[in-house]
């Protein structure tokens, strides 16, 4: 009696300082660090338009046609484009980073859910037996908590024990708390890495088919050289059969002819190529958006300026931030959890069954049986290893710190490179404006001093070529311009703001029943 008063006593202690503790989490707590940022932009000053006014792609930069501010989580809809509207929506849908990055989230949301099962009781059916010359048959084969409540009194043998058994792990230093809480940061760093996913995405469909319609202008350009040249070859051939000109300007005009004619066909590949990326991007094969795809339009127009904002917006803006931010809070939770490790661990297991004597030559004697009680554990000597994986979470919490300051920082950089290149390139896009007019002024005074005998031919070639490259300038001028926006507003953070919206995640079921649910359902995770 003596020793079951001394078990019991224990027994309330111990459960008595789990109830008492039971709301602590040894470890920090998680707070967000205060990382200081700079009050503006050091190229916020750059624009030479107000941020409310747009200026197509075709326009010189000082003429600006007033326009609703940019739409930051929908920024693409200022390009005015319905065909880039439409390819962007297809890509959040169809693109395999995008579908990766929602199952991986999805995933995270379920471990989220059942992590929290840590904390509860788990309880389980278990049995065994056997046959042979021990007394008691069932050991190594039940359960340690079923064999614990045998009783071999006044049997010779015991050879089946069956029955259900439960264990209750007590969080008493906040273990699996700390478990529930880095979880849930994960989920958080997942779904931000999914919205970087989204915002690159975007960005690389808008920036691919940028880069399309340019090639289709410079295509076209191209041609229009090239028959002005044909023209022009046609038209000295017959000065020539005239005795009008001499061989040296069919020989200019052949050469200069050929010269363009064989740019020709690699500027029709780079086409086929860009429309090769966006089909991908889209998750499609090329060959199911070439028709789409292959209608030419002019590269789209862009906003004069943007407002960018201030740098202490983008710390809830960039996915990037939020996910090193969030990467940050679950590691200083696994602080905690390799600290409670440190701590005796208590929990309460039980079981009830049956346990028989059935074998030939004895009676067949069957009981039920119980136990419960509580079990403790503390690592008292372990070398160090569990306090070296104590400093081993801090120095790696400490290096995400400062990896969070780091992504703070390039993200302000990426925004002043982009804002002072998106400026630089329209103030180079209006004075490639001028030099196209007066480009093509000298085509049109070469050929009148041509024809009435007053220059020779090459003053005529000079000036097409000139016009030409001013205007392949100019094409890639508007190209360049259209894709500084558009990696402007990839740096902003813009784009996953309207797709948040998530499926929902399968709830984790008990094993049993889970069992005949999969059984039934002949799931495939491939289909």
């Amino acid at each position: 009696m003596r020793h079951v008063s001394l078990r019991l006593r224990i027994f309330v202690l111990t459960l008595s300082a789990s109830l008492v503790t039971g709301g602590c989490a040894v470890g920090p707590n998680y707070h967000t660090p205060k990382i200081p940022t700079p009050e503006g932009y050091a190229e916020a000053g750059s624009a030479a338009t107000p941020a409310s006014e747009t200026m197509p792609a075709s326009a010189p930069a000082g003429q600006a046609a007033r326009a609703p501010a940019v739409d930051l989580a929908a920024w693409w809809h200022a390009l005015k484009d319905p065909e880039l509207d439409s390819l962007v929506e297809r890509a959040i849908s169809g693109n395999p980073d995008v579908i990766i990055a929602l199952d991986r989230l999805q995933a995270a949301r379920t471990y989220e859910a059942a992590i929290i099962g840590s904390v509860l009781p788990e309880a389980e059916a278990a049995g065994g037996g056997g046959r042979g010359t021990g007394s008691d048959l069932a050991r190594g084969r039940a359960p340690q908590s079923q064999i614990s409540a045998t009783n071999g009194t006044g049997l010779q043998s015991i050879n089946e024990v069956g029955g259900f058994d439960g264990v209750w792990q007590l969080d008493i230093f906040g273990k699996y708390r700390r478990e529930i809480e880095a979880a849930r940061y994960d989920t958080q760093a997942t779904r931000a890495t999914r919205n970087s996913v989204l915002v690159a995405v975007i960005a690389d469909v808008a920036h691919a088919y940028v880069d399309l319609r340019g090639l289709q202008v410079r295509a076209s350009v191209l041609s229009a050289a090239i028959g002005v040249l044909r023209e022009s070859l046609r038209i000295v051939s017959v000065r020539y059969e005239r005795g009008i000109t001499n061989e040296l300007d069919v020989t200019l005009a052949t050469r200069e002819l050929a010269t363009l004619e064989a740019q020709d066909a690699p500027v029709e590949a780079q086409v086929r190529a860009a429309e090769y990326t966006i089909a991908i991007l889209l998750g499609r094969y090329p060959e199911d958006m070439l028709q789409e795809l292959s209608a030419t339009a002019m590269v789209p127009a862009v906003p004069g300026a943007v407002a960018a904002g201030l740098p202490v917006e983008l710390l809830r803006r960039r996915p990037d931030i939020q996910q090193a931010e969030r990467e940050l809070a679950a590691a200083t939770a696994r602080i905690g959890i390799a600290t409670a490790d440190l701590f005796p661990s208590l929990a309460v297991a039980g079981s009830i069954g049956f346990q028989r004597q059935d074998a030939p030559g004895l009676p067949i004697v069957g009981a039920h049986i119980w136990s419960a009680g509580p079990a403790a554990a503390w690592p008292l000597l372990d070398f160090g290893q569990l306090d070296a994986q104590v400093q081993i979470a801090d120095l790696q919490t400490r290096a995400l710190l400062v990896n969070y300051k780091k992504t703070i920082q390039a993200t302000v950089r990426e925004v002043d490179t982009n804002m002072g290149l998106y400026s630089a390139r329209q103030v180079s896009l209006g004075k490639l404006e001028t030099a196209l007019t007066a480009s093509q002024r000298a085509v049109t005074l070469a050929n009148e001093r041509y024809e009435r005998g007053l220059a020779d031919f090459l003053n005529v070639v000079d000036a097409e070529r000139q016009e030409y490259d001013i205007e392949e300038q100019y094409t890639s001028a508007q190209v360049a311009a259209a894709e500084e926006f558009v990696e402007l507003y990839r740096s902003l953070g813009g784009g996953w703001q309207n797709y948040q919206a998530l499926p929902p995640i399968h709830r984790p079921e008990p094993a049993v029943i889970a069992m005949f649910q999969r059984v039934l359902s002949h799931s495939d995770p491939l289909k």
